[in-house]
């Protein structure tokens, strides 16, 4: 893996987990209000949690899918 495509992995992580955790933040300060009905917040929250599962999943790609320095020693 060169260096763009790490890059590139890494913007895409942060990107999913700020989108997730804003869009949960989101969610608990509309369903705090009522604004909505519950249902609405329930899945914006649900979306918003796999965003950040995501971005986890990427994150762990970037760090631990490296390209292997040979056999053991």
């Amino acid at each position: 893996m060169d260096a763009a495509e790490v890059g590139r992995r890494k913007r895409r992580c942060s990107r999913a987990v700020i989108a997730g955790c804003s869009l949960m933040a989101v969610a608990l300060v509309l369903s705090a209000h009522e604004v909505g009905p519950p249902i609405a917040t329930t899945v914006g929250a649900v979306v918003g949690f796999l965003l950040l599962l995501y971005g986890v999943h990427v994150g762990w790609l970037v760090f631990y899918d490296r390209d292997d320095d040979g056999p053991p020693s």
